[in-house]
């Protein structure tokens, strides 16, 4: 169950991270969006929608919160727990909103690639390789994914992504 994998891996990153509290508040929601996944597939709670929902912020928030983190890591809002919650919520909020009622995924798709693009720039331009390679990784997720392809026929996009983001965490964890 490769929610499992990303939810053990994200909340390892929330508790044991040395990065910013945007970075553990990035993990924590996919953290949050995995256990829920964890819980819907393995049969405990059948309902889908906290699962979606939650998925759907780490989105629309973490990823953008993510690549803020390690874009702008000596920024007050990036080091500051008060601040990073706050902007949290606000993309959150704001994004949710943009989603719900547009009815189309191509905002929260457009936020996670253009994140991920934006880390992979920036650590390519500061030759942070470890970090380019993990970004790369979750990159290459979020397009699977997002086209709904799987390079073998057994895991699904999904899987593909959930395992994807385990190991981009990890690597930009370590960088």
């Amino acid at each position: 169950m490769t929610d499992a994998v990303l939810c053990a891996t994200t909340f390892y990153v929330v508790l044991r991270s040395t990065h910013s509290p945007l970075f553990r508040g990035a993990a924590a929601l996919f953290s949050i969006a995995a256990f829920l996944g964890v819980l819907r597939f393995s049969g405990l709670y059948l309902n889908e929608a906290p699962h979606m929902f939650v998925s759907m912020i780490a989105g629309v928030a973490a990823f953008p919160a993510l690549a803020t983190s390690v874009m702008f890591p000596q920024s007050p809002i990036t080091r500051q727990w008060r601040g990073s919650w706050l902007l949290l919520l606000i993309i959150a909020a704001v994004g949710a909103l943009i989603v719900m009622n547009s009815g189309s995924r191509l905002y929260l798709n457009g936020c996670a690639l253009l994140a991920v693009a934006g880390i992979t720039y920036v650590s390519l331009r500061q030759r942070r390789w470890i970090r380019v390679s993990s970004a790369t990784i979750m990159l290459i997720g979020l397009l699977c994914f997002a086209l709904k392809f799987s390079p073998t026929t057994a895991l699904q996009p999904a899987d593909v992504l959930h395992l994807a983001l385990a190991a981009g965490w990890l690597g930009l964890d370590r960088s």
